[in-house]
């Protein structure tokens, strides 16, 4: 009898732990999703999607006491089917590579392509959003979303579970909502 409710408490525990470690059909690992970069290293024009991005690079945009300047997009004036819809200003290289890049995907699942650019790379990099809103037709930078770290998504529930954060014993995830571009959280979940 003994065994048999241990056995019930075991499978129980399991069935509870895969249930919240987000790995049924409708999950998706980040990494293996399908995204495109677009690297700058100077002033340029590159396209995506219908999407022209042209950068006005400046040298001197971005300044460490330790590396001196080191550049970033003064000005990206983005296109769209060759009318610009918007320019944004001053992409400052944070990490010091000499480079920005933007990665591209659609983060809010409203079929619109949205792009991401590092704030800063330690052992984790971090991100500013930049998510299209299909009424303005412009990329609007969402504040919210910055620093999110995405493990997995769900675009059939349109749900995102953030990256552990903490020790390898301790820490939490976050499990959002996406509901157009705002993030509802739901959750949040301690190991």
């Amino acid at each position: 009898m003994k065994k048999t409710i241990l056995f019930i408490l075991l499978l129980l525990s399991a069935t509870i732990l895969k249930s919240q470690s987000f790995t049924s059909k409708d999950w998706k690992v980040m990494d293996n999703e399908l995204t495109t970069t677009l690297t700058f290293t100077k002033s340029e024009i590159q396209k995506i999607q219908g999407f022209s991005f042209n950068s006005v690079w400046d040298n001197q945009l971005s300044y460490s006491s330790n590396l001196g300047y080191y550049g970033g997009i003064a000005e990206l004036h983005i296109l769209k089917m060759n009318n610009e819809i918007q320019t944004l200003y001053n992409f400052k290289d944070n990490i010091g590579l000499g480079q920005i890049v933007l990665t591209f995907y659609d983060y809010n699942m409203d079929g619109a392509i949205d792009f991401t650019v590092p704030i800063e790379c330690g052992q984790s990099c971090y991100f500013k959003y930049y998510l299209f809103n299909l009424k303005s037709q412009k990329f609007e930078h969402q504040k919210e979303w910055d620093y999110l770290r995405i493990q997995r998504i769900n675009r059939k529930k349109k749900l995102i579970i953030t990256q552990p954060d903490g020790s390898s014993k301790t820490g939490e995830q976050i499990l959002y909502q996406i509901n157009q571009d705002k993030l509802i959280k739901l959750k949040v979940i301690n190991y």
